[in-house]
């Protein structure tokens, strides 16, 4: 009885021992975890830290900035059928963008001031809850202009009423303009700027010009006879839109390169701009105009 015991007892002894040994070697290993862990955050912050650091130290002063941007909201449409008190039409709301850079050429010129490449791109939309929004490139002389129409698409009442989709009917001419992942810019010297073509001079002295654009409703139906048809922001009443309904913000990075080869960005958000709340006007009137202004309202960071 006794060596039965005994046996029992030490095969609960070395069971025992296996746990503590399995109890101590999980513990190891979650305090090496911890260790590695905590080493990991403090690296990482010391990383964060050490460019937290260099990027101040690159942007103890402002180089570049932009202090002046001009919105001017409307609405077209493009015309598919024209019969007796009906209008079938594609209504769109646009919203051309000039950005003007501050680059301190009234304190200084030269190499660290003026650029030799520029582009933007992360183009991101929040909203609208209906249509389908786009960014371009503008021609600075079509500024304010609806230049989309029937007859600059290239369309035919045959392709609008067909089963192409409506991104593909509408502005198929301006695709080219498109922003669909980085829109490069041609800086010059000197020389003539063609607007048709994202061009810039060095000196940031032409402003950078856009277009938002929101493809609004297809093949939308208006039988109002009492009012002329006008191609402006009043399509948007007629057309039942609800200012809340296409309200959106766009967003996008500007990136500069100097002559020192030096890289500045900004992040630009904006508001679509749909009415004044201290004036009471609204594109429902035609068109609207808001200009932002301040100084380093967007700043281009340096970041190297």
């Amino acid at each position: 009885m006794r060596n039965k015991t005994t046996v029992i007892v030490n095969g609960d002894e070395k069971y025992k021992i296996k746990r503590k040994i399995f109890i101590s070697s999980v513990l190891l290993i979650i305090l090496i975890l911890m260790l590695h862990f905590t080493l990991s955050i403090k690296l990482m912050n010391k990383k964060f830290d050490d460019e937290r650091s260099n990027i101040y130290k690159l942007n103890l002063k402002t180089v570049f900035s932009i202090d002046k941007i001009v919105l001017y909201s409307s609405a077209s449409a493009i015309e598919n059928t024209e019969k007796r008190a009906v209008w079938n039409i594609n209504p769109y709301q646009y919203t051309d963008i000039a950005i003007y850079i501050n680059n301190r050429k009234d304190e200084y010129f030269d190499y660290e001031n003026t650029i030799k490449e520029m582009y933007i791109d992360n183009v991101k939309f929040s909203g609208p809850e209906i249509g389908f929004p786009n960014l371009y490139y503008k021609n600075v002389e079509d500024f304010g202009k609806s230049i989309y129409t029937a007859t600059e698409a290239n369309l035919t009442n045959e392709e609008i009423n067909g089963d192409e989709t409506l991104q593909t009917q509408i502005f198929d001419k301006s695709d080219e303009d498109k922003i669909t992942d980085k829109l490069n810019f041609k800086v010059l010297n000197d020389g003539e700027i063609d607007y048709s073509k994202p061009e810039t001079h060095t000196d940031c002295s032409h402003p950078i010009t856009l277009e938002y654009v929101n493809n609004i409703k297809q093949n939308h139906i208006i039988s109002d006879i009492n009012s002329d048809m006008v191609f402006n922001g009043t399509l948007l009443r007629k057309s039942g839109v609800i200012l809340s309904e296409i309200s959106t913000s766009v967003s996008f990075r500007i990136t500069l390169i100097n002559n020192y080869d030096q890289e500045f960005i900004a992040n630009v958000y904006l508001e679509i701009p749909f009415e004044d709340t201290i004036t009471g006007d609204t594109i429902y009137n035609g068109s609207f105009t808001k200009i932002l202004e301040g100084k380093n309202m967007f700043k281009f960071l340096r970041i190297k």
